[in-house]
């Protein structure tokens, strides 16, 4: 597998509506937007969570789940490197919501989403099993890449352990609802539940010194409408750029080594973080409590 980034990455949302349980569809869609992002120069298209699928999969996710072992994205072998959300199965068969970076059609990395949510409209547990690993990997050019999808960004503790394994970049998957009728804000948005999304990006971001992307899909399954506001935020917590409530869009934004290494003076969170007291302590509690 060849390829890879340069200090300075050039970095796409494509935030869309996925066709539900319509793989070729949305394969193509994506592939469309490879495309277009050839010729703008862009290394890395991010896509929504579960973007070659659809999110309301419920018990179709056997009979969409790929192997762990196939190799089905030859569609996407052409063009910049693409992070896509879908159904993987394991030896087991047990479907698991997956992000999945691809590099010439090929996984460079895989992220099995931890944090299944089980409230509200959301019953994951019910459908897919739990990914039980958050890993950084080096994907060229010096970056160091962790993902997220969804749930996971809401559990502190993933995004410090991307951080503390190198990450200079955190991608987050997302297909989150919109919540009551809201405008205004700091930054804008319709939905009243978004600027929770916004705190927790910005907060990750500057508190860690990295860059993290959110990937938001749009459109409507049954009665749910998501709420689009993919974002784009940088390694001191600016938000550099945010995408439409409703619609489909798209977010181009150059990142930077040189800015995240800016970011991280005078401050030393990185250098004196003390990940023994941490360990320590967690397994203090976990002796405690069981």
């Amino acid at each position: 597998m060849t390829g890879g980034f340069g200090e300075t990455l050039r970095l796409r949302v494509e935030q869309f509506a996925p066709t539900l349980a319509d793989v070729d569809a949305n394969l193509a869609r994506i592939a469309s937007a490879q495309g277009d992002a050839a010729g703008d120069g862009v290394d890395l298209i991010v896509t929504p969570e579960l973007s070659v699928t659809g999110y309301d999969v419920r018990d179709r996710v056997h009979s969409l789940a790929i192997a762990e072992s196939a190799d089905p994205y030859a569609a996407l072998a052409d063009g910049p490197d693409v992070i896509v959300g879908t159904i993987e199965r394991d030896a087991a068969f047990v479907p698991f919501n997956a992000a999945l970076h691809l590099r010439g059609g090929r996984v460079l990395h895989r992220h099995r989403k931890v944090y299944l949510p089980t409230y509200g409209m959301f019953d994951e547990g019910r459908y897919f099993g739990r990914g039980d690993r958050v890993r950084a990997y080096d994907a060229g050019g010096g970056w160091r890449v962790g993902i997220l999808v969804c749930e996971d960004l809401w559990h502190p503790a993933l995004g410090y352990l991307l951080a503390a394994d190198g990450a200079h970049l955190i991608v987050v998957q997302s297909a989150a609802a919109g919540r009551g009728s809201w405008a205004g804000g700091e930054t804008g948005g319709r939905f009243a539940s978004w600027p929770a999304w916004e705190h927790l990006a910005r907060a990750a971001a500057v508190s860690l010194g990295i860059y993290v992307v959110v990937a938001n899909r749009v459109g409507t399954e049954g009665p749910c409408v998501y709420a689009g506001g993919s974002m784009i935020v940088g390694p001191g917590g600016d938000l550099l750029a945010r995408a439409d409530d409703l619609a489909e869009d798209r977010l181009t934004v150059d990142l930077s080594l040189d800015t995240v290494a800016r970011a991280r003076q005078p401050y030393a969170h990185a250098r004196d973080d003390d990940r023994r007291l941490v360990y320590r302590e967690l397994r203090r509690m976990l002796g405690e409590h069981g």
